[in-house]
């Protein structure tokens, strides 16, 4: 089945009901960060479209991600985004705790599907909020952001900030001047902005590095492929077997990263069948690797990637795969 053809009329305006988050209050930037103890070689798995639903086998599908989770030695879980489809409270509460029973800080950003279950983002974020445990999830609810899930993670060296993870909500639908995949709005990269810079000044003046999580590519994914094949930019690594699915408007967030000379990665999932990094601009462009066999999936490239930052705040990475006949 392919994720970018248009979703059904009657789909479209069961979507529209739901309700965005309203224009709020002020924050300080501060409101906005948690905190986590940086280790020498820092390991983030990043999981991704997992899509988990009422109608599936569950078991089977945490007995596979169990495999990658294994494997990866992780000292934070990412899942960026599409989490759920088609599930309850029931089963959305019962992903959360497979997940945290590891004993492993964790976090998520939310993509386009996760408002196609029977309960609201709203309610998810409120969950995740007070979920506690090893739980990493901020999400201001009545702030003036656009978006469910914009908070940054300071990994800290001491009183030292290590490194930066910044996560954004980059929405799903949209209905307005076209009908398709929503975009990053342009508050959302007034606030990167505002953190990437608050952190600076935190810092001495000395830019801080960060990495960025969200669910849908930038529209400049495409001019990264694009100049990959001109020989502009190096593919380090991964596939790719479907076009990307970027939105159509492009709200300037990579122009932003470069300006501003902190973001050196960003990780987003969406695409199932692609999973190439490419280094474009001294920025990676990296695909998560899907986590499951749910929606559609190619069975070679299934389970997740290892981002791993060094002291000197250089990356390595590595992508993990396995199959379902391994629990079968």
């Amino acid at each position: 089945m392919r994720k970018c053809i248009l979703i059904p009329f009657i789909f479209i305006l069961m979507l529209t009901l739901v309700c965005c988050k309203s224009k709020g209050k002020d924050y300080e930037m501060k409101d906005y960060v948690l905190k986590l103890d940086y280790k020498e070689d820092f390991k983030i798995l990043q999981l991704t479209d997992t899509h988990i639903a009422n109608k599936d086998n569950r078991q089977l599908q945490y007995d596979f991600m169990d495999l990658t989770i294994s494997e990866s030695d992780a000292d934070l879980i990412v899942i960026t985004g599409d989490l759920f489809t088609f599930a309850d409270k029931v089963v959305a509460k019962e992903f959360f705790a497979f997940i945290d029973s590891y004993g492993i800080p964790w976090t998520v950003v939310f993509g386009n599907h996760d408002e196609q279950c029977y309960f609201s983002v709203e309610w998810m974020t409120r969950l995740l909020n007070n979920y506690g445990s090893n739980c990493y999830f901020l999400d201001l609810q009545d702030d003036n952001v656009f978006g469910n899930c914009n908070f940054v993670i300071n990994l800290m060296d001491g009183n030292n900030i290590k490194e930066q993870l910044i996560f954004i909500d980059s929405n799903r639908y949209i209905y307005g001047t076209y009908i398709g995949y929503d975009y990053i709005k342009e508050d959302q990269v007034k606030w990167y902005e505002e953190m990437v810079n608050y952190t600076k000044e935190l810092n001495g003046g000395v830019v801080v590095p960060s990495l960025a999580f969200f669910h849908i590519p930038l529209p400049e994914v495409d001019d990264a492929w694009n100049a990959y094949e001109k020989g502009e930019a190096i593919l380090e690594e991964g596939v790719k077997n479907e076009p990307s699915c970027p939105p159509k408007y492009n709200s300037g967030l990579f122009d932003k990263m470069l300006e501003l000379a902190s973001t050196k990665a960003m990780f987003f999932g969406h695409d199932h069948l692609n999973s190439f990094r490419i280094l474009y601009k001294g920025i990676y462009f990296c695909y998560g690797v899907d986590s499951t066999d749910r929606i559609y999936y190619d069975e070679s490239l299934l389970g997740g990637q290892v981002v791993t930052i060094k002291n000197d705040n250089s990356l390595s990475f590595r992508q993990i795969f396995h199959h379902y006949s391994e629990v079968k």
